[in-house]
């Protein structure tokens, strides 16, 4: 069982560089190998990947591929070709810290605070850890593999826009046509317009629990009535907050504020635990600049 720390100073990376991990795409007409290798010089330490098979949801697609870390030349000549059917993308953003612990705190805040607005019930928070805190410990996922939309993020040493230390790796991993047009991205020139600022400003959404309403509204839920101020108990002295307390056992048993509004989304009773939740400000985690593609 982890703690929902309480609210902390808002995070202050050094800088936020956003761009696309990977863009998967087909094509009617298999690529010839010179194309393929003028077009993995335009990607970064990922490369490029192709798979050589029809499509299952349309066999008219011959051919499958991966751009990892696109440069902009790359998304130039994916948005020149119309024919290609983009199904799958990773909306990313490095977030460099002056120092390690900086990045570490970092995590654990967004561990704790970050909440997808359409979670699905089945859906769980989980956090793999490795031997080298310093690259990839603590990668944190919340949803399976093959969810249309799913947030990942994790330490890496250095960011691979900049090549700077102590950066914590964040993606949007878009799964589907349905998932990536609901992004805006139908075509290559879509890519290439992409605002990653407004994109992560809808989607980086941090709360935190205010423990006395999510105690009353359990309150309210159980017994019926709507009481508008907190329960209080005078025992030997002391004015115990039962309201209080009873949000702050909630919120400690959950983990996460994602888990809590999980959690309650799984019970009979329903209680509103949404209303019980602050937002919390992501503007310093926000990028810059309007769109920017990596270009290793």
């Amino acid at each position: 069982m982890t703690i929902i720390p309480r609210r902390a100073a808002p995070l202050n990376p050094t800088s936020r560089d956003p761009y696309f991990d990977k863009i998967q795409f087909w094509v009617h007409s298999p690529l010839d190998r010179k194309t393929l290798a003028g077009l993995r010089k335009q990607c970064g330490r990922g490369g490029l990947y192709v798979d050589n098979r029809p499509a299952r949801f349309d066999r008219r697609y011959r051919q499958r591929i991966e751009f990892k870390q696109p440069s902009d030349q790359a998304l130039r000549w994916l948005a020149r070709h119309d024919d290609a059917l983009i199904n799958r993308a990773e909306v990313t953003i490095d977030l460099v810290f002056k120092s390690w612990a900086e990045r570490d705190d970092a995590f654990d805040f967004l561990h704790h605070h970050l909440v997808r607005r359409w979670h699905g019930k089945r859906q769980q928070i989980r956090v793999y850890k490795a031997e080298d805190e310093r690259t990839s410990a603590g990668t944190r996922y919340d949803a399976g593999r093959w969810a249309a939309n799913r947030i990942v993020f994790y330490r890496e040493e250095h960011s691979r826009i900049t090549g700077e230390l102590a950066s914590l790796h964040l993606e949007w991993r878009l799964n589907g046509l349905k998932a990536v047009r609901s992004a805006g991205i139908e075509s290559g020139q879509d890519l290439l317009e992409f605002d990653h600022r407004q994109f992560w400003q809808k989607r980086l959404l941090l709360y935190e629990v205010d423990c006395q309403r999510l105690g009353r509204l359990i309150r309210n839920c159980l017994s019926g009535k709507r009481s508008r101020v907190s329960a209080i108990k005078q025992t030997s002295g002391y004015r115990v907050n039962i309201d209080g307390r009873t949000g702050e056992t909630h919120r400690r048993v959950a983990g996460t504020v994602q888990e809590l509004i999980d959690s309650f989304q799984r019970v009979r009773e329903r209680v509103r635990v949404k209303r019980a939740l602050s937002p919390l400000s992501n503007e310093t985690l926000l990028p810059e600049v309007v769109s920017r593609v990596s270009h290793e």
